[in-house]
């Protein structure tokens, strides 16, 4: 029923800058910042990832209890919703992380814009572009999540009702299915546009003229 989901962050690059107070060094500085402030949304990954393989283990035997322990699955569904509360809350404090690189990248935008060299211009704009799109498929996935987890909360009250019939729950587990393959598409965009990024990034630390001292941590 349940997918596990892995998000990836922007690679944080380390830089021998040879120019001096240009737009380029100080975007620099800034899209580090940028990085740095997503460390939060990486340290929600491995509970997140937890409570998703504990809701599943809760489902499944859920599942496989009869109605005549209908006591059992009434503890199991609180305990399940109980986690959805929990990862609702992780996926708040990662959008809150991913705010905060937003508004950081912002600042880097606005040096990247003065950049004179139009062909340095034309790879910051494609940057700022992809990063653009990050934060879009970032937003699209966080309201796909909030969604499975809607779902989710309505399976576990049904269960709660003794008159509970298989049809409905049936129809309910494809609602959350459905709902769950939604965020599988938007994390892989999610992803892809963050590997994205972060090739074109140290394309254009390079072609800036800065010699990147260590490899892209992803």
């Amino acid at each position: 029923m349940k997918k596990l989901i892995s998000f990836l962050v922007i690679g944080l690059f380390v830089a021998t800058i040879v120019a001096c107070s240009s737009p380029e060094e100080s975007a620099y500085q800034i899209m580090e910042d940028a990085a740095s402030k997503e460390a939060d949304f990486e340290k929600q990954q491995e509970p997140m990832n937890k409570l998703e393989s504990n809701e599943k283990a809760l489902f499944d035997q859920i599942m496989e209890l009869g109605m005549k322990e209908f006591e059992q699955i009434q503890k199991l569904a609180d305990k399940a919703l109980t986690n959805l509360d929990e990862r609702e809350k992780l996926m708040k404090k990662e959008k809150e992380a991913l705010e905060k690189s937003k508004e950081e990248f912002q600042k880097a935008k606005a040096e990247l814009d003065k950049i004179n060299d139009e062909k340095l211009k034309k790879e910051a704009q494609q940057l700022e572009d992809i990063m653009n799109d990050r934060f879009n498929a970032y937003d699209a996935l966080h309201s796909a999540y909030l969604k499975g987890l809607s779902e989710d909360r309505k399976i576990y009250e049904l269960v709660k009702d003794e008159e509970l019939s298989m049809d409905s729950l049936q129809e309910q587990v494809e609602a959350s299915n459905k709902a769950y393959e939604e965020v599988k598409e938007a994390n892989g965009t999610f992803n892809e546009k963050t590997e994205e990024f972060n090739k074109k990034k140290l394309e254009f630390y390079k072609k800036a003229g800065f010699k990147i001292t260590s490899d892209n941590k992803e």
